[in-house]
């Protein structure tokens, strides 16, 4: 780890959903540390997610990156952004091609998103409902492309206090996205993560259950409370009622089912929990905008032709 990643180290075999080709670095060898630093320059990463955070920036040539439904040419210089289980793929354009990769768990942020970084969904949704992307782009700026090769330099060496020196890294950059407009996290008052507290088994257990038959008072009972008093504290920690939580969860699994296996769209709606296929299609195109067969044929179609 930290080190150029080899072309033998690029694929993995029997990944979780079918033709999703993913890099093993993607995933955090080094699970005892909260982050992951390298320099890479293989072809690229076709359609796949992590549960973190993910920085690119391009030290030479240029790279097609997709990031959800926004693609993009990033040239020498450019720095994106890439959320949490963020749908993303790269592909060099140029024969000389270099990317330093920084990844990273919400955690050595800020003490908000560590309230509810152990949540698989939740931090998505809260940014979506406020209407921000997660994932955005900085160009030609040398103040945080210089605080990334330091993060580089101080994983590869591994001195004395050098995990506290990356998180200061990772403090310093994010406070620059903050103070100019690029991301716009949203705070999370003593209300909210009170909240958020009394519901916390019903969190897991919806996250850990999604695609069951979930009945409000069963999960209600996960937190020892009232289906009342649970409806109402739901609302408040995440912004959403039950259903529309438990939806928002369904769908975006269900995206990564109809990008990266063959199955129905009947028995992916299925799968997901839905009660019916009509429930899903109507579901599915509030979210996105389209169908899921709409969306199946746009994105494979995309990724092939990468």
């Amino acid at each position: 780890m930290g080190q150029e990643i080899e072309y033998s180290d690029f694929y993995i075999e029997n990944c979780e959903y079918m033709d999703a080709i993913v890099a093993k670095d993607f995933y955090m060898a080094e699970s005892d540390l909260p982050f992951m630093a390298c320099t890479y320059r293989w072809p690229g990463a076709q359609l796949h997610w992590h549960h973190y955070w993910e920085i690119l920036c391009q030290i030479e040539g240029k790279t097609k990156i997709k990031v959800g439904n926004d693609e993009f040419l990033s040239e020498a210089g450019d720095i994106t952004i890439i959320g949490s289980d963020e749908l993303h793929s790269t592909r060099k354009m140029t024969q000389e091609h270099c990317l330093l990769i920084l990844q990273f768990r919400g955690s050595v942020l800020l003490p908000y998103l560590k309230e509810i970084e152990q949540f698989k969904y939740l931090s998505n949704i809260i940014f979506e409902q406020v209407g921000n992307k997660q994932h955005f782009r900085i160009q030609n700026n040398y103040y945080i492309r210089g605080l990334l090769e330091k993060t580089l330099k101080e994983y590869r060496e591994k001195e004395l206090g050098y995990e506290l020196q990356i998180q200061a890294y990772l403090m310093q950059m994010f406070a620059f996205f903050l103070r100019n407009k690029y991301i716009c996290i949203p705070q999370m008052d003593a209300r909210k993560v009170a909240a958020l507290e009394k519901v916390r088994n019903s969190l897991v257990y919806i996250d850990n259950h999604y695609n069951k038959p979930l009945e409000l008072n069963a999960v209600a009972a996960q937190s020892g409370i009232s289906m009342y008093n649970f409806c109402r504290l739901f609302k408040e920690a995440t912004d959403n009622t039950f259903v529309e939580y438990l939806n928002y969860i369904r769908i975006r699994e269900s995206e990564k089912q109809l990008l990266f296996t063959e199955d129905s769209i009947g028995k992916i709606a299925m799968d997901m929990g839905f009660s019916s296929l009509s429930y899903f299609n109507r579901v599915f195109k509030k979210k996105n905008g389209m169908s899921p067969l709409a969306y199946r044929k746009q994105n494979c179609t995309k990724s092939k032709q990468d």
